[in-house]
């Protein structure tokens, strides 16, 4: 009966130990499964931190592209500033000509019209003097009376003075031409001042420009 009793006990333990193998080995297999969630977790965060790093590189890729667009807009602004301010040069370079042309055009119409007082002419008299001789005959048959008449017009010559014309066109250097009273000499003589102050204004715009 003990014998029974002992065997019965060491199977009891046996089942005990078996039981407890049992456990440990579903311990271990959680503990895997544990694992195993664990590494899953882990690969999902590595996958979110994959995922927000090209997240990251598509954003800075979208503002690399909007700052290439910002680029090419400010390009296109300077452009167009710059065919504004070439219009604005060719404008004001159509305003000099027209300006230039119309000094021009004031020059000839100023030295090609010019206002001519009449004449004065002074005319010396003419002055006639008729002389009368009569002579008388008396004789005692015959009586003859002779009338001469000589007549003497003296006509002088006329004296026409001239006065110089005066320009339209005042200039520091018609006293001169006043006093040559030349006026071909003058004519050229202010065309080359006038050439000289047209000169002067080309040289002061292109200093200006410079």
């Amino acid at each position: 009966m003990l014998l029974l009793l002992l065997l019965l006990l060491l199977l009891l333990l046996l089942l005990l130990l078996l039981l407890l193998l049992l456990l440990l080995l579903l311990l271990l297999l959680l503990l895997l499964l544990l694992l195993l969630l664990l590494l899953l977790l882990l690969l999902l965060l590595l996958l979110l931190l994959l995922l927000l790093l090209l997240l990251l590189l598509l954003l800075l890729l979208l503002l690399l592209l909007l700052l290439l667009l910002l680029l090419l807009l400010l390009l296109l602004l300077l452009l167009l500033l710059l065919l504004l301010l070439l219009l604005l040069l060719l404008l004001l370079l159509l305003l000099l000509l027209l300006l230039l042309l119309l000094l021009l055009l004031h020059h000839y119409t100023t030295t090609t019209t010019t206002t001519t007082p009449p004449l004065h002419h002074h005319y010396n008299n003419t002055t006639t003097t008729t002389t009368t001789t009569t002579t008388t005959t008396t004789t005692t048959t015959t009586t003859t009376t002779t009338t001469t008449t000589t007549t003497t017009t003296v006509h002088n010559d006329k004296k026409r003075i001239h006065t110089m014309p005066a320009t339209t066109t005042y200039s520091p250097y018609r006293g001169a031409c006043m006093f040559y009273k030349q006026p071909l000499f003058c004519k050229n003589f202010l065309l080359q001042w006038r050439w000289y102050n047209l000169c002067f204004f080309f040289a002061s715009i292109f200093q200006v420009l410079q």
